[in-house]
């Protein structure tokens, strides 16, 4: 009876152990700032790319408008002021976008100048934290949109910075706080009043959001983490053996590991011909492939981690104990 009853808890912290691990891999990668940063790899700009011919990889990211037919009405999109002309509609280079935009506004910069500029460490940071604003207020993490004035103007003079130094001209910048102040507060009611709107839309969306938001939280981290010491000591107190209790425990927890190590290399080796296929079968740009496989690399990769430091210490717990019992046994 305890043997049999022993048996049926190591499967159930088998389980849960594998749950939680599988959870902690989410938990790391799946966040509104990694998603960002995953964002960011799929149009990776030239200041931080291995090529420097094109504000991005212009040999893999050409987007074709063909597979964006069905979204032909741009609304209030202006394209009047663009020269278009020069640009091959059918396979377009976004560096030739950028180009055309900068021509039609009199910037005389290169489209890789304004990659630097994106890619700069406060304009990086300044839109990983507004994203996160915007995604907490969607969600109702936080009950206003918080813009401070003082994130915009040290962004704008960093940006003037970077431009006054690549073109030798200088910028007045004589009332622009001012100006900043005031069209800031006009930005965030507006863009409050859209995003207020939003949220009215997908409500039923973001409900669904806030139970994933509570399954990858820390609270719930901790239930599942809890759940596999009760478990374990359930286990500790009926066999009242700390050998017995290191087999039952420590087994699983090497199959688990061996389960999420093989999973992550079979993973590995079919998951970047599965994503390829998709992408051509929903007609998506090439270039997406790089940041979703970044994503998706470094999930693998930290599985493989934890699968073979819990198969190892499984499996070298498990016949720690076993010895250790014998020997006991023997005396």
């Amino acid at each position: 009876m305890k043997k049999n009853l022993s048996v049926v808890l190591s499967i159930l912290f088998a389980i849960c152990l594998l749950g939680t691990l599988l959870l902690s891999v989410v938990r790391n990668n799946f966040s509104y700032s990694k998603l960002v940063k995953m964002a960011g790899e799929m149009m990776k700009p030239v200041s931080v790319a291995p090529v420097d011919d094109g504000l991005f990889h212009p040999g893999d990211i050409r987007y074709s408008l063909a597979a964006y037919e069905e979204y032909g009405d741009f609304g209030d999109f202006d394209l009047s002021s663009i020269d278009l002309s020069s640009i091959d509609l059918t396979n377009m280079d976004v560096n030739e976008i950028v180009q055309s935009y900068l021509d039609a506004a009199g910037i005389e910069v290169e489209p890789e100048f304004i990659a630097e500029v994106l890619a700069s460490p406060e304009v990086s940071q300044f839109v990983d934290q507004y994203v996160g604003e915007i995604v907490d207020y969607v969600t109702g993490a936080s009950e206003e949109l918080n813009i401070n004035t003082d994130d915009v103007l040290n962004v704008m003079n960093k940006s003037l910075d970077m431009y006054e130094e690549h073109t030798g001209e200088v910028i007045d910048r004589s009332g622009m706080k001012e100006a900043v102040e005031s069209n800031v507060a006009e930005a965030k009611a507006s863009i409050q009043e859209s995003l207020d709107v939003v949220k009215e839309e997908n409500s039923e969306s973001l409900e669904a959001l806030k139970q994933v938001d509570f399954f990858l939280s820390l609270k719930f981290f901790l239930i599942c983490a809890g759940l596999c010491l009760l478990l374990a000591l359930l286990i500790l107190l009926i066999n009242r053996n700390i050998f017995a209790w290191l087999k039952y425990v420590f087994m699983p927890c090497f199959i688990d590991g061996l389960i999420i190590f093989i999973a992550a290399c079979v993973a590995g080796g079919i998951l970047p011909g599965i994503i390829k296929n998709a992408l051509e079968v929903y007609a998506l740009p090439k270039g997406i492939y790089e940041g979703i496989w970044s994503l998706v690399s470094t999930v693998l990769g930290q599985m493989k981690i934890y699968g073979l430091v819990a198969a190892v210490l499984g499996i070298g717990l498990f016949v720690l104990g076993a010895t250790l019992g014998k020997n006991k046994a023997d005396k």
